[in-house]
């Protein structure tokens, strides 16, 4: 073998470790046991929230459903984004993505997507109210936890669970059940404009199985209900 050919040898052997090393590293520091593709229990959608909402708030949802019943659509056929904490808790898949800095998270129906800063111990400031807020992260054990704020007053209140408004402050924790199919989420909402007190909602998702995909959904195509939940006797199409 030639003095060439011998380095060359050598030379990939070192590269081909190093990089298994690299690989093994990024294993390590990846924490993937809410990585995958979730949809909602079908029992926890619609379902109806006792929140402590303060008068203002009160009055904002009482208006809200007169307007509903009198036949206003009140947005819904504007395709806006869907935001938090309504993409979190609609009838659509959600996509988990853990990375070592990273979280990111995808809704099905949801145009903007949501990423959890792991890298970050407190929010910037000056940042542009947004649909999805700005959330940091960090683990407690396997439980992911998630800190929120700096949302706009551009989407509905009361969106699913919880609220959402430019004084809105939310924490979430999220674990998986010992079997791995069951995605436990707790919502906790501080609101002094539309919550007389802190408020606390759980959810549950189902795990989809492997090799899931998104669904396209196209809002400006009008209708857009997937049946995820076909063949749920639990769950109902919305109206």
């Amino acid at each position: 073998m030639s003095k060439s050919m011998t380095l060359t040898s050598a030379r990939s052997v070192l590269l081909g470790a190093a990089a298994a090393l690299t690989l093994a590293g990024a294993a390590s520091a990846q924490v993937t046991s809410l990585t995958g593709m979730w949809i909602l229990d079908g029992k926890d959608f619609g379902r109806e929230l006792k929140m402590p909402l303060t008068p203002t708030a009160q009055k904002i949802l009482d208006d809200r459903t007169k307007a509903i019943a009198g036949g206003d659509v009140l947005g819904s056929k504007v395709c806006g984004p869907t935001g938090m904490p309504a993409m979190m808790a609609n009838e659509f898949a959600l996509e988990i993505l853990e990375t070592p800095d990273r979280v990111t998270m995808i809704n099905e129906a949801a145009t903007v997507p949501r990423s959890v800063y792991l890298d970050e111990k407190t929010h910037p400031t000056g940042l542009e109210p947004a649909w999805n807020g700005h959330s940091i992260g960090h683990y407690e054990g396997k439980t992911l936890v998630i800190d929120t704020v700096n949302f706009n007053d551009k989407t509905n209140p009361f969106g699913f669970i919880g609220v959402h408004s430019s004084t809105t402050h939310l924490v979430e924790r999220f674990h998986t059940e010992a079997d791995g199919k069951t995605l436990v989420g707790e919502f906790t909402f501080e609101d002094p404009r539309l919550l007389t007190k802190a408020w606390t909602g759980v959810v549950h998702y189902k795990r989809l199985p492997p090799h899931s995909e998104l669904w396209e959904y196209a809002c400006e195509m009008g209708g857009g209900w997937q049946e995820r939940y076909q063949g749920d006797p639990a769950a109902k199409k919305p109206g």
